[in-house]
Order: C-alpha cells, then structure tokens, then sequence
C-alpha cells in the first residue's frame, strides 16, 4: 500500500470512529443546520445530483424535497449508479458528502471513487459542494491525481468558498 493510501485509510478510520460518535439527536440537528447552510447557496433550478444519507452522513432529504417543491429536479444518486453513464444534461450542482475535507476543496470520500468519477465527466460550470460536519475539515489530506477538488464546503457551522476549487484535478 503506498504511503497516501495508507494515510486515506487512517483518516476514514477515525472519521468513521468519529462519525459513529454522533447520536441521533446530534446528527438531526447539526443536519438541520447543514441544511440551512447550503440552501441559500443553491438555486432550486435544473439538474442537482445528491446522495442519500447514510449512517452518520449528513441528512439532507429536507432540502432536496424543498428543492423539488421548488420546481428543481433532484437526482438523488446510490453506489448502485454507474457515475460513468449517468445522464448529466442540464446538471447545475453536484452536492456530495465528504469524510473529511479541506478549505481548498480537498475531498476524502468512502473510497470507491464514485463521486470523483462523476465530477470527471462535469463540465466546469457544474458546482461542486462537498457537505460535512465542521469537525470534519482538516488542514490537508493525502490525495491522488484522480481525486477531484469541490467549489464549496458546507459544513453545520460555515461555508467556505475552496480556494483551488472546481471540478477540476488536484494541484500539482
């Protein structure tokens, strides 16, 4: 195992740990608060591809069913989605949950590389968010050069603008 992949498996291990920590009452109220984060930062208009939460994820099902209230379509994507044939016409944001992120749009995923497979195939005017708690942003992760950077992390407590952000590749 090379020396980043060691270091992505260290960092989901105590995300994980982390993560398991949360109660439920602490998950459905920091969600909540994540959910008002990111609301305003999205307009609730053409495609938006989210997730659906699992355990210890951030829930966001409130927004998504307020986005399409709104008149947005919302794909709600699971690993059982090819992210190499997932229609993308008209998509207008990809919003994704992060184990672990970094202020410049770094990412650290469940590690089957579906999310960074799909941003490969977004165009640059897709907005990439990547949604964690705040004590899941890091100062740096181990990445390799088909790992993608986000626009934006949104965390319960901010939202910030990644610096190298897009849905472009890592810096070299």
């Amino acid at each position: 195992m090379s020396p980043t992949q060691s270091a992505k498996v260290q960092m989901r291990s105590t995300m994980r740990a982390w993560r398991r920590s949360l109660d439920d009452a602490d998950l459905t109220r920091r969600s909540a608060r994540l959910v008002a984060n990111v609301a305003p930062l999205l307009a609730p208009r053409g495609l938006i591809i989210g997730y659906d939460a699992i355990r210890g994820e951030p829930d966001l099902a409130s927004l998504w069913e307020n986005y399409t209230a709104a008149g947005a379509t919302v794909r709600r994507v699971t690993s059982a989605d090819d992210p190499c044939t997932l229609p993308l016409d008209d998509v207008a944001a990809v919003v994704m949950p992060a184990l672990a992120v970094t202020p410049t749009g770094q990412r650290l995923g469940q590690g089957g590389g579906w999310f960074d497979r799909l941003l490969a195939r977004c165009d640059a005017t897709v907005t990439t968010i990547a949604v964690c708690f705040d004590e899941q942003v890091v100062d740096a992760l181990a990445v390799d050069d088909h790992d993608r950077l986000v626009d934006l992390v949104v965390t319960d407590q901010r939202a910030i603008v990644a610096s190298a952000g897009g849905t472009g590749r890592q810096p070299t």
